[in-house]
């Protein structure tokens, strides 16, 4: 079984193909500013002959642009080839790779954080985001993990229970508010 793993939820991509739980081609482009540029390249190089039997796709929280540009290439490939489609939040990734059962997550932007709670490994309320002076009060009454390397040997032992969707109900998770709403 192939797994195509597509994540662009902030400033880097990270193009990874799964074959029987194992990584067999990844590509990663770190903190570049145009990541539309660098996708479908990226893509091509780590699956050229588009031979895989399901998509997974980080859809936030994160850069407005960045989570967009991941989750509509994810939908248009399982779309068009055919392919079951799964979503992950990256929150979900930090906690699949957590040995511990209770934990707020924290994912930065530069701006502020984005905040996922869990609690034996259930999220326990929605996810939120908080300016760095909120956040900085908030760390100040709380334990939080920003820097989880992610485990993909867990997380594929855990996606084998996540199930597959439409590609057409695939949904970006926003949090922050961007710019034409406020």
């Amino acid at each position: 079984m192939k797994t195509l793993y597509i994540d662009t939820h902030l400033f880097d991509i990270d193009i990874i193909l799964f074959e029987n739980k194992r990584i067999i081609a990844r590509k990663t482009v770190e903190n570049e500013r145009y990541n539309s540029i660098y996708l479908v390249s990226s893509l091509k190089e780590v699956c050229p002959d588009k031979e895989f039997d399901e998509i997974v796709v980080i859809n936030g929280p994160g850069s407005f642009t960045g989570v967009r540009l991941g989750v509509t290439i994810a939908k248009t490939l399982a779309y068009t080839l055919n392919k079951p489609i799964k979503t992950l939040s990256y929150f979900d990734l930090m906690n699949y790779s957590s040995d511990d059962s209770n934990h707020i997550f924290a994912i930065s932007d530069g701006n502020g954080y984005y905040i996922g709670e869990y609690d034996q490994h259930l999220l326990v309320k929605d996810y939120y985001y908080l300016n760095n002076n909120e956040y900085n009060i908030f760390k100040e009454s709380n334990i939080i993990e920003t820097d989880v390397v992610v485990d993909f040997n867990k997380v594929l032992e855990q996606l084998e229970s996540v199930d597959s969707v439409n590609p057409h109900l695939v949904k970006p998770i926003y949090i922050k508010l961007i710019g034409v709403e406020k």
